[in-house]
């Protein structure tokens, strides 16, 4: 009876060999890996854009400051309507504000729901990165408000595609 863990040579065959298969399949593995997916082309980041059908974002915005956001709305009204850029006439063409004053909000908070129908693909559609670039003058002014309105829940948008139209 041996007292020492140290395997004998003839024991050593079978770990060695395992050892070399375990290496060579790795060394396969890594040399057939795939390669990573290919970046999107670098470009304008967009806050917000759709690539189906229709497109809404819901918007929580504290109870006591709706006017404040709505002067928001207005003056991207103001500037949508001046644009020249045609991506931007475009998403001015399809989009809405909706007020929901009695819809599921959480406590202090009012529901708007933004809906581009139909949407632009690749058009940015958020309100505040719209008033930025008409803006360009006033965006601390326009972040401060929209930061003071803001509710408790982060904007949600939803990328939609219709599965059938009635009309």
């Amino acid at each position: 009876m041996r007292l020492t863990w140290f395997p004998t040579v003839t024991d050593r065959r079978p770990m060695l060999a395992g050892l070399v298969l375990v290496l060579l399949l790795g060394a396969a593995h890594i040399a057939f890996a795939q390669a990573p997916a290919a970046q999107p082309p670098a470009g304008e980041k967009k806050a917000v854009a759709f690539q189906n059908d229709v497109g809404i974002v819901l918007i929580y915005v504290k109870a006591e400051k709706t006017a404040d956001f709505e002067e928001l709305l207005a003056k991207l009204k103001e500037g949508l309507a001046k644009a020249e850029a045609p991506e931007m006439k475009q998403a001015a063409a399809s989009l809405k504000f909706l007020k929901a004053p009695n819809g599921p909000a959480p406590a202090g908070n009012v529901l708007y729901v933004m809906v581009a129908d139909p949407a632009v693909k690749e058009v940015e559609y958020w309100f505040l990165s719209n008033l930025y670039k008409l803006y360009p003058n006033d965006t601390k002014a326009m972040f401060d408000k929209w930061t003071e309105a803001k509710g408790t829940v982060n904007p949600v948008p939803f990328d939609l595609t219709v599965v059938n139209k009635m009309q």
